[in-house]
């Protein structure tokens, strides 16, 4: 049996499960913001046509916010639809992988008439739970991934697409068509070096040679081009592993200025940090603290990271806060060795 991989996608997942609740906010621009209301985490189509970037600070936002339904973001719902999604994929396809809240792998191997497949559960999930989502079907993660962004990003293929139903020619013809920073785990600084090496499209990165990429960019990006090339190197995690970091951060919806305010986020966000730890029956060798400047004024850009190894693992509260606090205030006794991060003018 041929291999084939499905990605199904939720589309602007927080703004489409509002909608479901809101019916009058289909067609309209509509943001999501983040818990303080601080910036942007969600936009629906026509917010970007208005030129909204995800995580732009909400309230200096000005002219291009006219018209602009902004709305505090409900966690609690967003979790219960994903759940929901999910319980649909991992009934419709013999082996799954949640990959985040909004998107799933699906093992299709064996099932015929793969893009039909598609279309009936794109049909049955926006029947069941009102959503909208995209489907892409692949012989590997990455070319699942890839015929994700085309079922997007193309209104005539109706969000769904299977790119092992092009011949091999208009297949090149499609990845020449697709810019490497399109393609899953490629970001911004990593597709500037790839251009600076005449590296400009998926093709490009497909046809690459691979002890090039290995010895430039590490194994990773060869997988990478080895997928876009039909060749399977991951495989489904159909058991999400123990995660290997938990993150918990704040963006303030005005300018802070006050040691104290910046003291009480990091209290409160290490205090969340522990509890996700302790549900997760797991401990923590380290703590990072790490501050950034408003990237979207003109001005001058400052960021710092500092992490603590800690002398013990541990999930308790206050043990985790104290470094936090130590981390914050520059003392380098905290709990073990520090280490330092500073990327003055890439801040966001």
């Amino acid at each position: 049996m041929v291999r084939r991989i499905a990605l199904c996608d939720v589309n602007n997942f927080y703004v489409s499960c509002e909608r479901v609740f809101d019916p009058r906010l289909e067609g309209q621009p509509v943001v999501v913001l983040s818990n303080n209301d601080g910036c942007a985490v969600a936009r629906s189509a026509e917010a970007k046509a208005l030129g909204i970037r995800m995580g732009e600070p909400w309230h200096p936002i000005g002219e291009r916010g006219r018209g602009v339904t902004a709305l505090s973001s409900n966690y609690p719902l967003y979790a219960d639809m994903s759940n929901r999604v999910m319980r649909i994929l991992s009934e419709a396809a013999p082996a799954t992988e949640i990959y985040s809240i909004d998107e799933a792998f699906m093992d299709l191997t064996g099932v015929p008439l793969p893009t039909a497949f598609g279309r009936t559960l794109k049909d049955r999930i926006r029947q069941w739970t009102g959503l909208p989502v995209c489907v892409g079907i692949g012989s590997t993660l990455t070319r699942a991934k890839l015929a994700n962004h085309i079922a997007k990003s193309r209104p005539e293929l109706d969000g769904v697409f299977d790119i092992e139903a092009l011949s091999p020619a208009a297949c090149t013809v499609l990845l020449a068509s697709v810019d490497v920073g399109k393609v899953w785990g490629v970001g911004r600084r990593l597709q500037a070096k790839l251009q600076a090496l005449g590296i400009q499209t998926a093709a490009d990165l497909r046809n690459a040679p691979k002890a090039l990429l290995r010895s430039n960019f590490g194994v990773v990006l060869e997988r990478t081009a080895r997928e876009l090339d039909g060749e399977p190197c991951q495989a489904l995690e159909q058991i999400e592993p123990a995660r290997q970091q938990i993150m918990c951060s704040r963006s303030f919806s005005r300018e802070v200025h006050s040691y104290d305010e910046l003291r009480q986020a990091v209290l409160t966000y290490i205090s969340r940090a522990a509890e996700k730890l302790r549900a997760e029956g797991s401990v923590a060798e380290a703590v990072q603290v790490f501050v950034r400047t408003n990237a979207f004024k003109a001005v001058p850009q400052y960021a710092r990271g500092v992490t603590v190894a800690l002398t013990g693992s541990s999930d308790d509260t206050p043990m985790l806060a104290q470094a936090a606090l130590r981390l914050q205030e520059g003392g380098h006794d905290a709990a073990g060795p520090v280490a330092e991060s500073t990327a003055p003018g890439d801040a966001v």
